[in-house]
């Protein structure tokens, strides 16, 4: 398969002459990254927007997990009590469309989810006298 090229991207003249500006590198990892992303509702959008932000795909990616991780982590602790059992849990932060569907496979993080719902679940309350 060939590589992307710029021009298949459909950008108007100005930001064709935007991107000769730029960082070549820097626009050849959003043209990789483009190409290997799924669900994208604008491509070139979403490339334009990561060639302009000057950072490479990877740190923007990081970025959007930190923020998925920390939107997860306040999502268990408003409704995680309401979840009956680990797999509704799993479901509710790994599945279809979840906050954290990219990164599913990531046991860590798993295991990290779970273990912040079971303190909230049984968070170990102390009863006078025992």
């Amino acid at each position: 398969m060939a590589a992307l090229r710029v021009e298949e991207l459909g950008l108007t003249p100005g930001q064709l002459a935007e991107v000769e500006g730029c960082d070549a590198q820097i626009v050849a990892a959003w043209l990789e990254a483009v190409e290997h992303a799924t669900g994208l509702r604008s491509p070139a959008g979403w490339f334009m927007a990561g060639v302009r932000s000057g950072n490479l795909p990877a740190v923007v990616d990081d970025a959007r997990r930190a923020q998925a991780i920390r939107l997860a982590e306040l999502r268990v602790r408003n409704i995680g009590h309401v979840l009956p059992d680990e797999h509704e849990l799993r479901e509710e932060l790994f599945g279809k469309r979840a906050l954290l569907e990219p990164w599913a496979s990531d046991e860590l993080l798993v295991a990290r989810m779970l273990q912040l719902w079971r303190e909230q679940v049984a968070p170990g309350i102390q009863w006078p006298g025992h």
